[in-house]
């Protein structure tokens, strides 16, 4: 079965709600300001014509963002054509046919532009919260995705597993506006995870650990030829590359703005693993790469980095994480504006001719150095 893929690459933003103090100043916003802006943000990308917006939850008070299908509502009730999605949303320690039904009712309410991004989860907190180990998650969480693409086949459903209560031939309603809902799954560069979601006919949402895209390549081949076998036409196929970063119309002051809020992001995830922050020049280095999800810098850079990997991948959406260790709001609504403005043409220009004429991405252009701040 053959089917033609979506004719042109779609852009989006994402979102945890990010309330750590500024890497600098140290302000911290509060939660009911971050939401505030967060929706904001939501409503500037749709008008600006971005594709998607995502959000994800956290449990801990570095962020505001927990309960996403009421966040997502609040956004569906004054946008008009984003796509709004969960990236992600723990299904390990979720019961799928409640959030089938909390996404299904989020569909309706948007007129059809609900997405639901779900995951197994690497942190602790909603473990303790929900129940549940991190030993155990993988199982749960392969049989949880079952059932919810299950219920998203089918009105009735019959259950038995160990992961929640049996269902015996039970409705579950509503059901979403076309009869079927965009489920992605979010996943790192497994060959058993793209498999699983080529069976099952769920979109993928992944990166390049380390940038290396030329691993991830093969994989996204082997999903869509997969899914393609097992009857599912090329639109339920589609691939997200997540990337984070800021843009700014001068280069230099984006990488230098940027470079606090990545390593105060890393080196926290580094401390639980008893390695060092990182530094200025590896920073500069994965900048410079251009496989790496790091982008900060002129909307030219940022194009030719995007180009480069769509290239190298194919992929259908690329989506960005701008809000890294209380990026300000000001800054996220700059790069809103500018990568719906001037990167998307720029790409789509380049895309659509046989030749790029974006300069290549090289991080010497401007000069920046290892002791800039």
């Amino acid at each position: 079965m053959t089917e033609s893929r979506p004719p042109q690459l779609e852009f989006g933003i994402f979102s945890f709600g990010d309330t750590y103090p500024h890497p600098v100043t140290g302000v911290r916003q509060a939660p009911g300001e971050n939401l505030a802006h967060v929706l904001e943000r939501i409503r500037l990308a749709d008008r600006l014509g971005l594709d998607y917006f995502g959000v994800g939850e956290h449990h801990r008070s570095d962020f505001s963002i927990s309960a996403c299908s009421t966040v997502l509502a609040a956004a569906a009730s004054t946008t008009e054509r984003i796509h709004l999605g969960t990236a992600t949303t723990v299904l390990t320690t979720e019961d799928p046919v409640r959030l089938y039904e909390q996404f299904a009712t989020l569909d309706l309410i948007s007129g059809g532009r609900a997405e639901l991004g779900v995951g197994s989860g690497v942190f602790v907190e909603p473990f303790a919260l929900f129940g549940g180990t991190l030993e155990d998650k993988a199982a749960v969480f392969a049989e949880k995705l079952e059932l919810l693409t299950a219920i998203d086949a089918r009105e009735r459903i019959t259950f038995t597993g160990s992961s929640r209560p049996p269902i015996d031939d039970a409705e579950v309603w509503p059901r979403a506006t076309e009869g079927h809902l965009s489920i992605w799954q979010a996943t790192g560069p497994s060959s058993e995870s793209f498999h699983r979601a080529a069976r099952l006919g769920l979109s993928v949402q992944t990166a390049a650990t380390g940038g290396d895209l030329t691993a991830l390549r093969p994989l996204v081949a082997r999903y869509r030829a997969d899914g393609l076998e097992h009857g599912w036409p090329a639109s339920r196929l589609r691939v997200a590359i997540g990337g984070h970063g800021i843009i700014d119309d001068d280069s230099r002051r984006a990488r230098d703005e940027f470079f606090p809020h990545y390593r105060d992001y890393i080196a926290g995830m580094r401390a639980n693993r008893g390695k060092p922050a990182p530094t200025r020049a590896r920073y500069d280095e994965l900048l410079a790469d251009p496989g790496s999800g790091i982008f900060a810098g002129d909307p030219e850079q940022v194009a030719a980095k995007i180009v480069h990997q769509y290239r190298v991948l194919g992929h259908d959406r690329h989506i960005f994480q701008i809000d890294w260790r209380a990026v300000p709001h000001d800054t996220q609504v700059r790069t809103i504006e500018l990568l719906a403005t001037e990167v998307v043409p720029l790409v789509r220009a380049a895309l659509a001719s046989d030749e790029t004429h974006i300069p290549s991405f090289d991080i010497h252009d401007t000069a920046v150095g290892a002791d800039t701040l």
